[in-house]
């Protein structure tokens, strides 16, 4: 009897051991393949903007948007500009590429004169270096709360799509006489906003982790709505994402990097009515959306992403199945 007990007290032993062991050897494994991760790195970049702008102003309006963004940061009062229009132009451009810089300028009192810009600001100095550093900040927790690793494009700007759904929230509030308080700023800061606001924050978003972006706007086919939604580039192809859309369903894939034909449909805006970055100079045979890379998501109503694995699992709306993909490289 003594014997028998013995027995089944090892076999019991060296069953809790290999179960110990299984269990090590498995922690061991997953600790390693968290090691080989690597960690996303981000500082703020006082200096983005998209490529498109070049394109519509030249070569020289790069330079002239950094000396302007470095003017502010600073609290300069003046710095070189050739003309009101080319302020314009700065500033028509920061919406998107420094949001922060319709905030901080007076533009009533701001003025261009013989080659030189006269800066006027909304605040004193001490409340100008405090709204930078608040701007800073909020830019800098918001991207590496959403982007724990290094992973392809597309997987970022998914990250950052998720994340800015589920923080902001859409003004229903909004009337036209407040067409001229809108600013992406207010979207980044207060995760608040209309189409315009959230478009422009999501994009600079994008540029600060080296994606390229820019405004796509239409009227509705009846002419009764007009919406603005984001253009990014991946891949050297053009897609279409709706970070205003996405907030109805934060948790979803239905708005993200769609082609021209589901652009259309949702919310019935014809192609031929696409404007790209505000711009009668940009056609739509430059950036026509017509890659399907994507289409394997647009149906996923919340998605989990697996860095070690490098994968992605979904979960269809129409039949509550999971699909697992490969991150597309």
């Amino acid at each position: 009897m003594k014997n028998k007990l013995l027995k089944i007290i090892l076999s019991i032993l060296i069953i809790t051991s290999c179960t110990l062991n299984n269990k090590q050897e498995d922690d061991i494994n997953n600790n390693s393949n968290e090691d080989t991760l690597i960690k996303f790195k981000y500082e703020f970049n006082e200096h983005v903007i998209a490529q498109e702008y070049i394109d519509i102003y030249g070569q020289d309006i790069k330079e002239e948007f950094f000396n302007f963004c470095d003017s502010l940061l600073s609290i300069n009062k003046s710095f070189k500009c050739k003309s009101k229009e080319r302020l314009y132009e700065l500033l028509s451009i920061s919406n998107s590429c420094f949001p922060i810089a319709s905030y901080l300028i007076n533009k009533d009192k701001t003025y261009v004169e013989n080659g030189i810009c006269y800066l006027t600001y909304n605040y004193d100095d001490n409340e100008v270096n405090k709204i930078i550093s608040s701007f800073k900040t909020k830019i800098t927790n918001t991207i590496n709360n959403a982007i724990k690793y290094e992973a392809p494009y597309y997987i970022k700007a998914m990250e950052l799509y998720t994340t800015l759904s589920n923080k902001n929230t859409y003004d229903y509030s909004y009337t036209l006489e407040d067409s001229l308080k809108l600013n992406p700023y207010r979207a980044i800061m207060q995760d608040i906003g209309i189409c315009q606001e959230l478009a422009d924050e999501y994009i600079y978003y994008l540029l600060q982790v080296g994606i390229n972006a820019i405004t796509c706007s239409a009227l509705n086919s009846d002419n009764s709505e007009a919406h603005e939604w984001v253009l990014i580039k991946l891949n050297h192809n053009y897609y279409h994402v709706d970070p205003t859309y996405a907030i109805e369903y934060p948790n979803s894939l239905y708005f993200f990097c769609i082609d021209d034909i589901q652009r259309q449909y949702y919310g019935d805006f014809p192609i031929d009515n696409f404007t790209y970055a505000s711009s009668d100079k940009l056609n739509y045979e430059t950036f026509q959306a017509n890659d399907r890379t994507f289409e394997k998501y647009w149906l996923a109503q919340e998605y989990e992403i697996d860095y070690i694995n490098k994968s992605i699992t979904i979960k269809e709306i129409n039949t509550n199945k999971e699909y697992t993909y490969p991150f597309d490289e």
